[in-house]
C-alpha cells in the first residue's frame, strides 16, 4: 500500500473517478487533491518547513487548466527546487512521444494513460510501486 498520493488534476469527475479506483484497489489510505499546479506547488514550498502531510507518490495531470505551469514543469519543480524522495510521474490522456520523454527528462517515473477504465493501470503501478521507491523502475507507460 502507498501511504498517501497526491493527485493534481484540473477536473473534478477524474478526480472521483482516480478516488474509486484508489478505494476498489485498496492502494492507499489517504490522497490529497489539487487542481492546479499553482496549489501543487504551495503545497510543495508548505512540506519544505514541515514534512508532515508530504505525499509519498504524486500523479501529475500534462496540461492543467488555469494553471501558470504544465505538469512536466511542476515535476521539474519537485524534483530540482523542492527535493526529491516521492514517487512521481504523469496521468494524461495524451500518449504523445515527445511530452513523455520531456517528462521523463525532468524525472518522472511513470506515464498513465488517463481513461475511465483507470483501474488496471493503477492496478499494475501498484504491483510495480516498491521498485519506483527503490528508484529501481524503469520509466514505464501504463496503457
Amino acid at each position: 500500500m502507498i501511504d498517501s498520493i497526491l493527485l493534481v488534476d484540473d477536473e473534478d469527475l477524474f478526480h472521483i473517478v482516480f478516488d474509486d479506483a484508489c478505494s476498489l484497489l485498496d492502494i492507499t489510505m489517504s490522497l490529497q487533491t489539487c487542481h492546479s499546479s499553482d496549489e501543487a506547488e504551495e503545497r510543495f514550498v508548505d512540506w519544505m518547513d514541515h514534512l508532515s502531510g508530504k505525499p509519498s507518490c504524486a500523479f501529475i495531470d500534462l496540461n492543467l487548466m488555469g494553471s501558470s505551469f504544465d505538469g512536466i514543469e511542476l515535476i521539474r519543480k519537485i524534483n530540482h527546487v523542492y527535493g526529491n524522495g516521492i514517487v512521481i510521474g504523469i496521468i494524461s490522456s495524451s500518449e504523445d512521444e515527445i511530452e513523455m520523454e520531456k517528462a521523463k527528462s525532468v524525472g518522472a517515473q511513470f506515464w498513465i494513460v488517463k481513461s475511465d477504465e483507470v483501474e488496471p493501470r493503477l492496478e499494475r503501478f501498484k504491483e510495480d510501486f516498491p521498485a519506483y521507491e527503490a528508484k529501481t523502475h524503469p520509466f514505464t507507460v501504463y496503457k
